[in-house]
């Protein structure tokens, strides 16, 4: 089959055991075929899952982590992920990091299938990529699918609201809230989808692309909305005197970004983003077409193959 990034790549005829190579992939195989999942290369137990989860299934809590290509992690321990005897592994079509993927993998003499999802529009034809990889064509075709509807519903919805009506928004990283993605950052692309407007023009300087900003910095573009990944800043944020003065904190719109099992918007920027635009789009302009509580219970089903309630959809949306 062909990839992402136009390689011809030859499978084997049946699949038993697949590895990803940073979690945005692995968790694309988690989605398609949790079946097929011989490691992955983050633990359940780091900072990009929710503690204690209870929302992933508890195969893949038990799967060994050997580490990856993504972020801050140079590499998997290729000891322990050949010890696997992957017999595809599906990677991350990221100009950071494909030349030490190909390198690695070449030299083992295991393919590699390249996925592009830096952007939610690059979504719907990764799932489709690993379900055709995989031989679960149908599984994949459908929740191509469906990911297609929930992005053209937040399109469609967005498109209604002029350009002067739409929110400015700063992305709040970090403790004390002076971290940020610029607007150009794959990490941003979510809240431009869901209609926010960035207060950072900027491009991408790295794979984690994280900016150091000032308070003077925020306070002179002053956004209409936060939001953060951050509970400890958003916990504080209200009661800090330095920030009382931004729009956003007066108005009380400063809003933590859901992440059971894992962030909705970024940190990893994964396949959640999908009903992440949703909560983000509903957050910023409340009211129109959908139940994002109904939308919530059937992603988990479908996407994260566990049943939720009512009341617990709320809870994660944090309502």
């Amino acid at each position: 089959m062909v990839d992402a990034a136009g390689r011809q790549v030859d499978l084997p005829a049946h699949l038993e055991r697949v590895a990803g190579t940073a979690p945005p992939p692995t968790l694309l195989v988690y989605i398609v075929a949790p079946e097929l999942l011989a490691s992955v290369d983050t633990p359940v137990e780091s900072s990009f899952f929710a503690s204690g989860t209870k929302f992933l299934l508890p195969e893949f809590k038990k799967l060994p982590a050997v580490g990856g290509w993504h972020g801050a992690a140079r590499g998997a321990n290729m000891e322990s992920l050949l010890a696997l005897d992957p017999q595809v592994v599906i990677a991350w079509r990221n100009s950071f990091v494909m030349e030490p993927v190909l390198r690695a993998f070449e030299k083992a003499h295991v393919p590699v299938i390249f996925v592009e999802e830096d952007r939610v529009a690059d979504i719907p034809d990764a799932i489709r990529l690993v379900g055709k990889a995989l031989d679960r064509e149908a599984r994949g075709n459908a929740l191509a699918d469906d990911a297609e509807r929930r992005i053209s519903q937040v399109r469609e919805k967005i498109a209604r609201i002029p350009e002067n009506k739409r929110s400015t928004v700063y992305y709040a990283v970090g403790p004390d809230g002076l971290m940020t993605q610029f607007a150009d950052s794959f990490h941003y692309d979510p809240i431009l989808v869901a209609g926010g407007k960035s207060v950072f023009p900027g491009n991408q300087k790295t794979m984690g692309g994280l900016e150091r900003v000032s308070l003077e910095e925020i306070l002179a573009r002053n956004p209409e909305v936060i939001i953060t990944p951050d509970a400890e800043f958003f916990a504080a944020v209200g009661k800090d005197s330095r920030w009382a003065d931004v729009q956003a904190v007066r108005d009380k719109r400063v809003y933590l970004v859901p992440r059971d099992p894992l962030n909705f918007i970024d940190r990893p920027p994964s396949f959640m983003r999908i009903l992440g635009v949703q909560w983000l789009a509903d957050v910023l302009y409340p009211g129109g077409d959908g139940d994002i509580i109904e939308e919530t219970i059937s992603f988990y089903r479908d996407y994260l193959h566990v049943t939720i309630t009512a009341p617990e959809a709320k809870t994660l949306l944090g309502r």
